[in-house]
């Protein structure tokens, strides 16, 4: 199976929540399983919302470029990097034109979006949710097409077809 874990360097550490997924990867790779660690450097521009009760602030792109070498050498302590596929998804997403833009929204609706937990407390607020912040996971699907991911390994450390 090719078993994909997403990373996006929005700061300057690897914290101990990415942990348990990075252990649940490598475990991947002892059974004998492709590895697959993306290292979000177009997600991380649009910033995460899960668990946010506002808007991430915005990064630059040399921030993230600067996190992602930080966050490779750290992870590389947990996972075989050796034997790990690492790609960034600014790879793809960077040759996006704004009709692949259009094309990916069609993959969901605002009421699935809306849906989930965080933008849900957030609109009942009335705190605002940006439209970029929606497109944060049409990304993370988009990252599991293209790698051609078998599964997924999320921060809960669940796994995910």
């Amino acid at each position: 199976m090719r078993v994909k874990y997403g990373i996006d360097p929005t700061g300057i550490d690897v914290h101990l929540g990415h942990t348990v997924p990075l252990r649940k990867l490598k475990l991947f790779q002892e059974l004998g399983h492709q590895a697959v660690l993306i290292l979000g450097n177009y997600t991380a521009l649009v910033g995460d919302p899960s668990g946010r009760d506002q808007t991430r602030a915005r990064l630059t792109p040399e921030q993230v470029e600067v996190n992602a070498k930080d966050y490779l050498k750290q992870v590389s302590k947990v996972i075989d990097i050796a034997k790990t596929e690492v790609t960034r998804n600014g790879d793809w997403f960077s040759k996006f034109r704004f009709l692949d833009v259009l094309s990916l929204t069609t993959k969901i609706t605002m009421q699935r979006i809306l849906e989930r937990d965080d933008f849900t407390k957030r609109r009942q607020a009335g705190t605002p949710i940006y439209l970029h912040e929606c497109l944060y996971p049409l990304m993370q699907g988009r990252d599991s097409v293209e790698i051609k991911a078998d599964g997924n390994i999320s921060r809960d450390a669940g796994m995910a077809p």
